[in-house]
């Protein structure tokens, strides 16, 4: 397949693009930093998109970083009228799209390099003579001090999910139309697998695996991250190779926690203790793991990474955590505090100012707290930043290199993105100031979210409710307006769609 194929498969049936938080160039800042680069500060970076499709990943950033400016390019003409689209109704001035090529239409540059480059589901899913050039081609279009993230599919986890992909593209070779060809795919999963003989083996686990993951997926989604032609996966030496070829190196995963040794089995975490080589230790780690998919990021080579971080590192950053206190127990160690971590463990604290400082971050979720004013508040800087060093490598504590552009209390004109209330006109999905996909089916906070333009007091908006549809929503008609006003502002304020 050629690039003209793939401009003809996402013009057929675009690719519904959704925020990608680990592309955030917060987030991408804040990695950076811990790896002891100086990235560019983010409230005026140069941030560029390959492969944008409709914009749904860099039109939160652009609404986010009104200072920055971003650049998206994409081979179909038909998702880029539709993210210059949402941009004009969202009323983002700093963002410009594009169609063509990005091997020809960036091959002389796009104006000033770009501090922070992003290739989300893009580079497994070119020809290899394309894939071969954009990291080369991000290399020129990056500042000495740039970042650039890479998604793409990884062996060894692609072996075994590439035999489903094999049978779906046999199914569906001679559909009419993608429409066809996705309803094939999937019909000759679901005949395969009660059709095996064995019920519990290696390959019929493969089979139960890979129809829930498909079974989750949109018919668009479906067609382009499984179904196109073009689909390349790579081992991971050999994409940092590639990546050393084109003068970048690598910096981490995009999930920091995905490399760490405290997150392994004893085992595990003595054979990664005995590899020094990063790359050799990366491509381990897929082993451990199976790992079929990657979020990697990449610096200039020559830039001194650091693979420990240093406290003095995370002056001026800004500090969240979801976990949640639990008390005391009574098979913990005297004075020791528990806390519930997001993914259902838990862990245990004796240091009374670590425990104050987590109780602090409690109290303030989901609001950011400037690492110095935590400080300040225990009285002990040292453990605060042991906390961070200790737990953002376990996606317990989040960080921000500004502070939060949300806020959790919701004033008398409140105001949502002019995005986001596009967004909630157009269906159930909206992106929040975190840059995560929000899901909203309540139909009371549908109708309201359109409103919220920071203009509109809440006199205007209790006379807006009694004109909601209360075929759509009971309670409107059955409770009190402002109660129910009172309750959906601070549920968006707590989901993070209000801005300050």
């Amino acid at each position: 397949m050629n690039t003209t194929s793939l401009h003809g498969s996402y013009q057929a049936m675009p690719y519904p693009s959704r925020p990608v938080p680990l592309s955030h160039p917060d987030h991408l800042y804040v990695v950076g930093r811990l790896h002891g680069l100086a990235p560019r500060a983010v409230g005026a970076a140069r941030v560029l998109e390959l492969g944008c499709g409709t914009g749904g990943n860099l039109l939160p950033m652009a609404a986010s970083l009104p200072e920055g400016e971003f650049v998206g390019v994409d081979l179909s003409e038909r998702q880029i009228h539709m993210a210059q689209e949402a941009a004009r109704a969202g009323s983002l001035e700093n963002v410009e799209f594009l169609a063509g090529d990005a091997l020809s239409l960036l091959a002389d540059g796009l104006g000033r390099p770009f501090d922070y480059i992003v290739l989300h589901g893009l580079f497994s899913w070119v020809p290899p003579g394309v894939q071969a050039a954009l990291l080369p081609l991000c290399r020129q279009l990056l500042t000495d001090d740039g970042i650039v993230y890479v998604s793409y599919n990884t062996y060894p986890g692609w072996h075994g999910r590439g035999l489903v992909r094999d049978l779906m593209l046999r199914a569906g070779a001679g559909a009419a139309g993608p429409e066809e060809r996705v309803a094939s795919a999937r019909a000759a999963l679901d005949d395969l697998i009660p059709a095996y003989a064995q019920s519990d083996d290696a390959y019929a686990n493969l089979l139960a695996e890979e129809k829930a993951r498909v079974d989750d997926m949109e018919d668009s989604f479906l067609l382009h991250d499984l179904l196109e032609v073009e689909n390349h996966p790579v081992y991971v030496d050999g994409f940092l190779a590639q990546a050393a070829e084109a003068g970048l190196q690598f910096i981490s995963e995009g999930n920091v926690a995905a490399s760490r040794e405290e997150n392994f089995s004893p085992e595990a975490r003595r054979q990664l203790a005995a590899i020094d080589d990063p790359i050799v230790r990366e491509q381990h780690i897929d082993f451990l793991l199976n790992r079929s998919f990657r979020q990697t990021l990449l610096c200039p080579a020559g830039l001194p990474v650091r693979r420990q971080i240093a406290p003095d590192w995370l002056a001026g950053l800004y500090l969240a955590s979801p976990v949640r206190p639990l008390g005391p127990d009574q098979n913990g160690a005297p004075g020791e505090a528990f806390f519930a971590t997001p993914d259902g463990g838990r862990f245990g604290m004796t240091a009374p100012n670590a425990i104050a400082a987590l109780n602090h971050l409690a109290l303030a979720w989901p609001d950011f707290m400037a690492i110095e004013e935590l400080a300040a508040k225990t009285g002990d800087g040292a453990i605060v930043a042991q906390l961070v060093i200790d737990l953002y490598p376990r996606n317990w504590l989040d960080l921000l290199p500004r502070p939060a552009v949300y806020t959790t209390t919701p004033g008398p004109r409140p105001m949502a993105t002019a995005l986001a209330r596009w967004q909630m006109r157009q269906g159930d999905f909206v992106t929040d100031l975190r840059h995560r996909n929000v899901t909203i089916t309540d139909p009371f906070t549908r109708q309201l979210l359109p409103f919220l333009d920071g203009q509109t007091e809440r006199a205007a908006l209790m006379a807006a409710i009694a004109a909601f549809d209360s075929d759509e929503n009971t309670l409107v008609a059955n409770d009190d307006p402002e109660t129910l006003l009172d309750a959906a502002l601070h549920q968006l304020a707590e989901r993070c769609l209000l801005v300050e």
